[in-house]
This record gives structure tokens, C-alpha cells and sequence, in this order.
């Protein structure tokens, strides 16, 4: 993973929710930190792809 400025990001959910994020990211063999940061890079593709397809 490259060099990164990193920071910590408070994230209010409920323990249902917790518990199933973590069971996604261990599904998926990544980190929390590594699948937030993966769904941002999609959403933010597909944002801009909605942008130009208008």
C-alpha cells in the first residue's frame, strides 16, 4: 500500500451493523479501514460516471 496521510474516523452505528461490517470485510479477506476505503473508490467511479452520462 502506498505512503498515506492518514487520520481516525469516528463512525456511529448501531452493534448490528458493526458485527456486519466486520463480517464483510472478513469475508471478503480485508480489513474495515481497506473495504471503507474500497467502496468509496467505486462510489466515487460510479458518481462520476452518472455525471458524464447525463
Amino acid at each position: 500500500m502506498a505512503e498515506r496521510n492518514m487520520i481516525n474516523l469516528t463512525v456511529t452505528m448501531t452493534k448490528k451493523e458493526r458485527k456486519e461490517l466486520k463480517q464483510i470485510a472478513l469475508d471478503n479477506d480485508v480489513t474495515v479501514s481497506a473495504l471503507i476505503r474500497e467502496w468509496l473508490q467505486k462510489y466515487k467511479e460510479e458518481s462520476w460516471n452518472n455525471i458524464n452520462e447525463k
